[in-house]
């Protein structure tokens, strides 16, 4: 574990709209701070924030952790750079070809989506090496010149442009990878090459190609950002140790994180996911599915055993796999400014289309006349117009209800019946990524809590969590701020995963353990060069992705769990020579399938596809409650009408977050307001604040009793 800090640690999440600070100082003063996003020159938001913070950035920065979304953003925009795609000749339609899924089954209009390196930019290359890694058409030298002159050609017109490389099979032999890029670089020293062999060595030719894509195409943004944040912190004699947050939820230092760009595309997202487990855990939580809302999506993942759920890859757009370990999240469009509309069937319908934040919901009064569930939540009475985002952004109530008067009028109801009927379904589609987390992976939602945050997941909450049963809602202290919180208390951390195909029940299982040995110790070195203290301890978690021979896609078992201390040998015992290996490692794999798909397949061979290794250094804890404000026992308590059920009104009480006492206990309907965020409490439930400062939701029987 890394020593308690004695400076100010400083998280950071920049965002299109806003720029969130969470600053925690050594005893434990919190400092929080929302600034305009600068799209143009993100870096100047940063530090924009951070004077404002009135730290002494020269002595008192312990250190510095940043999540961004400018990866994010350049991917879901395609802002990013013109990629030349270069990979083994006869292979070069791999990237339109694609997988044979369809994202609408019966919509014949459906067009797959455009890879992120066109046609016209991929560039076939004579070599070939087989699965086993011999080769059977090597790459000479003749055969290196001529695709280096191209590369030089084609930059004439595209200058700027960035390389990935994709060869077949390079998981296994990298060889002919190795010698393109160092040929690529050598002549052209400012090209930017990204090689599947480094990104992602992995089987599976398409998801390794759009990886290794994906990287070269968000590298020179990553790149500029990075260098742009560094020279600011340099010109400011910031101290400390200064990292980005990357899509497994871990940290990586700031001069290292270009290297591999691709492991930030949901920097934003991993900085929200851990900041709702360390809330799941400190409200005594183990079982939890988080709910991030923001204005135009809903990220939900899920805590099970205490632990954040890990995935192996993600879609940023259907069909464009990025397979790189990140944590498990589910992305919907259901935000604040998410669209409600009638559809063809004439049923109504809400997002994923979204208004954003220009113009933004018809109430923002910036030029949008489409009804969007803040416009519903307007007219509902549950948003302040006087103080939305702390007053900083003062909504029109009557624009909402001519936005929603047409869908109204179709739907044959009431202005405030439409807008709760779009509440509804925009709850409904939450309801339905919380199952898909949950039940689709072997889970009882019944059995979780939901953690809610982000500026309007908190308003929908406690209904979401009432329609499925779910056990409580916990909504962190400055729901809006959580992520830049989490960029704070995030690990240090390193992801690999490579290929290695064994059946199990033959000898050529044999060597499994050796290479998962070998993998862990490789990790280790990587972080223990990169790591902020050089005495921390390192934790190693290593996993093997199995499947039944035969069987498409697999499933991870976790083989190993332990500490480093000096000698990774020593400390860590996965040995070829251990005879339960492969029997554990089996058992563990028939056990997992059991839970997700209810049955196993005893007699069937099991095969190894991926090992995985993960080292990771913990953070310093936080040993008081962030976001505190000024408690006191006289809130101040209003009223006003809130529309509880389709034509039915009732006095809602009105509190300021800030005045609440730990055990302070409401009963709904009530609503919690705070600068950054609004909590709805629904009738027949109630909120306490407990000693983290977390509102705790549950329902409450009919004696007045909480159940």
């Amino acid at each position: 574990m890394t020593a308690p800090t004695t400076g100010w640690r400083v998280g950071m999440d920049t965002g299109g709209t806003f720029t969130d600070l969470v600053a925690v100082g050594p005893d434990g003063e919190v400092r929080l701070r929302k600034v305009s996003s600068t799209p143009w020159k993100p870096s100047d938001a940063v530090f924009g924030a951070l004077e404002r913070t009135d730290i002494d950035l020269t002595r008192d920065l312990d250190y510095f952790a940043l999540g961004t979304t400018i990866a994010t953003n350049a991917v879901i925009q395609r802002t990013g750079t013109r990629t030349l795609f270069l990979t083994t000749a006869g292979f070069e339609d791999n990237l339109y070809i694609q997988r044979i899924d369809r994202k609408g089954l019966y919509d014949l209009h459906w067009v797959k989506t455009t890879p992120y390196a066109l046609r016209h930019d991929t560039i076939g290359v004579r070599e070939r090496t087989l699965a086993d890694g011999s080769i059977r058409t090597p790459l000479d030298a003749q055969e290196i010149e001529r695709l280096v002159a191209e590369v030089r050609q084609r930059l004439v017109a595209a200058p700027g442009a960035s390389v990935a490389i994709s060869l077949l099979f390079a998981y296994v032999n990298d060889s002919h990878e190795r010698a393109l890029a160092d040929a690529l670089r050598a002549a052209m020293p400012d090209l930017m090459v990204s090689t599947s062999s480094q990104i992602a060595p992995i089987w599976r030719e398409y998801e390794r190609a759009s990886t290794t894509v994906m990287d070269a195409y968000v590298k020179p943004i990553v790149r500029r950002f990075a260098n742009e944040v560094q020279e600011g912190l340099g010109t400011r004699s910031a101290s400390g140790w200064h990292a980005l947050m990357k899509s497994n939820g871990g940290q990586v230092p700031l001069p290292i994180a270009p290297e591999r760009p691709v492991e930030m595309i949901l920097s934003g997202l991993a900085g929200g996911m851990i900041a709702g487990h360390h809330w799941a855990r400190q409200s005594g939580s183990d079982k939890a599915v988080t709910l991030d809302m923001g204005g135009t999506s809903a990220d939900v993942g899920v805590v099970v055993d205490g632990q954040l759920a890990f995935s192996g890859s993600f879609e940023v757009e259907f069909g464009i796999p990025v397979a790189l370990p990140i944590i498990d999240v589910t992305t919907i469009g259901a935000g604040g400014s998410s669209i409600a509309s009638i559809d063809y069937g004439g049923l109504l319908r809400v997002g994923p289309e979204s208004a954003g934040a220009d113009p933004g919901p018809a109430c923002y009064g910036r030029g949008g006349v489409l009804p969007t569930v803040t416009d519903a939540n307007l007219v509902l009475g549950r948003l302040d117009p006087a103080y939305f985002l702390g007053g900083e952004i003062g909504l029109d109530s009557s624009r909402s209800v001519m936005a929603i008067e047409p869908i109204a009028t179709e739907l044959g109801l009431s202005v405030p019946d439409a807008a709760e009927a779009i509440i509804s379904v925009s709850i409904e589609n939450m309801a339905g990524a919380v199952r898909l987390v949950t039940v689709d992976r072997g889970h009882d939602y019944r059995e979780f809590d939901l953690v809610a945050f982000g500026g309007a997941g908190p308003l929908h909450a406690a209904e979401i969590a009432r329609r499925m049963g779910m056990r409580r809602v916990i909504v962190p202290p400055s729901p809006g701020l959580v992520s830049a919180f989490g960029s704070v208390i995030a690990d240090e951390r390193v992801d690999r995963r490579v290929t290695l195909l064994r059946r199990l029940d033959r000898s050529e299982g044999a060597d499994v353990a050796a290479e998962l040995a070998r993998l862990a110790g490789s990790v280790v070195d990587e972080l223990a060069a990169q790591r902020r203290d050089p005495d921390a301890r390192i934790t190693v978690v290593t996993h093997v992705a199995c499947r039944y021979l035969g069987q498409n896609y697999e499933q991870e078992v976790r083989m190993y769990q332990g500490h480093v201390d000096r000698s990774f040998e020593l400390a860590i015992h996965i040995s070829p020579d251990d005879p339960d290996f492969v029997a554990r490692l089996q058992a563990g794999f028939h056990a997992i399938h059991r839970q997700s798909y209810g049955y196993d397949l005893l007699d069937q061979p099991v095969q190894s596809v991926y090992l995985g290794a993960t080292a990771s250094v913990a953070s310093a804890p936080v040993t008081v409650a962030p976001y505190r404000q000024h408690a006191t026992d006289d809130s101040v308590v209003r009223t006003r009408q809130v529309l509880v059920a389709p034509g039915e009104w009732a006095e809602a009480c009105i509190v300021h977050r800030a005045e609440l006492p730990t055990g302070y206990v409401v009963d709904g309907p009530a609503i919690i307001e705070e600068s950054d965020s609004t909590t709805y409490i629904p009738p027949g439930c109630r909120v306490t604040v407990d000693p983290t400062a977390c509102l705790i939701v549950t329902a409450a029987a009919t004696d007045g009793s909480e159940r």
